[in-house]
């Protein structure tokens, strides 16, 4: 078994993208792992992580909504300024708004706060502005980060999520990465600031950290997760809440079951994006022709971003599968082979495959005809939702 792991990890690391790596190795990083489900059980992790904070708390979001869970966030983090502590919040002015009351408190007392990237006038005024800063980071301290798929909202608090807590020397690289993030909020794409941090890939021991910028050719979250299909013997699970990956991964997949590997997607029955949900049944419909198993999570919302190869390698981050967060968002996603992070996330998908419903064949080709056309009408612009 011992062997098998270190082969799986030898191929790993010839499977990732090594163009640009910095390579770090923290041989006595003995890290702990905490995984949330939910984000109302991490919020009060994350709320007693803030007030224990000593030197500083750094944290990146997509979206903080002026409710009960953007308050209690907001009013932690100023106490945490007023103590002292370094305080530095990003978040994206899409995602979030300028006149959140929220986050205007923060500024009024003192809170070093960023919005990422507002309105940019211009001939290209959607592609432009459709660069969002999706990432999900906090780091407290060179001790601890969470990484995942969890905004600061109250709707969310039922919703099923992927979140990972770290506790360890991991948290230098993650404070890295949000100053990195944190320098360019106000950057164009062309920027030397971007171009250089944002092409390198960083390891760290056994694990990848890969940042997303917008691109049309680049996608390197993407190509190492078609890396990582392709290599798979055993089994794939995808859990997103979004399924539109595009013709790329949609034949890779495919490949992969005609070698014989179990193919498992876990979405939503009902996403909080009905267009999303519309078009994607016709794909769904083709990958369980070809023999994937896809199965709907039936209580409420599934909002977890999580890749599953052979039960040894892992992704966890910000990324959907779909053309929006290959394409267009400012995504992480953190890669690796690492024992106790790959139970945990096996366990979660297990929870998950146990409140969800398989797909019936019968009522999708059933479904009804305004559902079709409304599918065909939306299709052309798939690629931007």
């Amino acid at each position: 078994m011992l062997s098998s792991h270190f082969g799986t990890r030898n191929l790993f690391y010839r499977i990732m993208e090594h163009k640009r790596l910095k390579n770090i190795t923290e041989k006595n990083d003995k890290a702990r792992y905490k995984f949330y489900s939910f984000s109302s059980l991490w919020y009060d992790d994350l709320l007693q992580d803030i007030y224990y904070a000593k030197k500083y708390v750094y944290l990146e979001t997509f979206k903080i909504n002026n409710d009960v869970v953007g308050k209690q966030l907001c009013t932690a983090l100023i106490d945490c300024h007023k103590r002292g502590v370094k305080v530095r919040v990003l978040v994206d002015w899409w995602g979030t708004g300028t006149a959140n009351p929220c986050v205007q408190s923060m500024i009024r007392e003192g809170v070093e706060v960023r919005l990422f990237k507002k309105f940019i006038p211009s001939i290209f005024l959607f592609s432009r502005n459709h660069r969002r800063d999706h990432r999900k980071i906090v780091v407290i301290d060179d001790k601890i980060s969470h990484i995942g798929s969890a905004n600061f909202t109250a709707y969310n608090t039922t919703w099923r999520e992927s979140i990972l807590r770290i506790e360890g020397k991991m948290s230098t690289i993650c404070k890295k990465i949000f100053i990195d993030n944190f320098k360019i909020y106000n950057k164009d794409l062309t920027s030397p600031a971007i171009r250089k941090a944002f092409r390198r890939t960083i390891r760290y021991n056994d694990f990848f950290f890969v940042r997303e910028v917008p691109s049309i050719f680049s996608q390197r979250i993407k190509k190492n997760y078609i890396r990582l299909i392709q290599k798979a013997k055993k089994n794939i699970t995808i859990e997103t809440p979004y399924f539109l990956p595009g013709y790329r991964i949609y034949k890779e997949l495919t490949q992969a079951i005609k070698r014989g590997v179990n193919v498992k997607i876990l979405i939503p029955k009902n996403s909080d994006m009905k267009m999303v949900d519309y078009v994607r049944e016709s794909l769904l419909e083709k990958l369980h022709k070809k023999g994937a198993k896809i199965l709907y999570y039936k209580y409420g919302n599934l909002h977890a971003k999580l890749l599953s190869i052979d039960d040894e390698i892992f992704s966890i981050g910000s990324a959907n599968m779909d053309h929006r967060s290959f394409k267009y968002m400012f995504e992480i996603a953190m890669i690796g082979t690492d024992f106790a992070v790959n139970s945990l996330v096996k366990e979660h998908i297990m929870h998950t495959e146990s409140m969800s419903d398989a797909l019936d064949i019968q009522t999708l080709k059933h479904r009804p005809l305004i559902k079709r056309l409304l599918s065909l009408i939306i299709l052309p612009f798939s690629r931007l939702l």
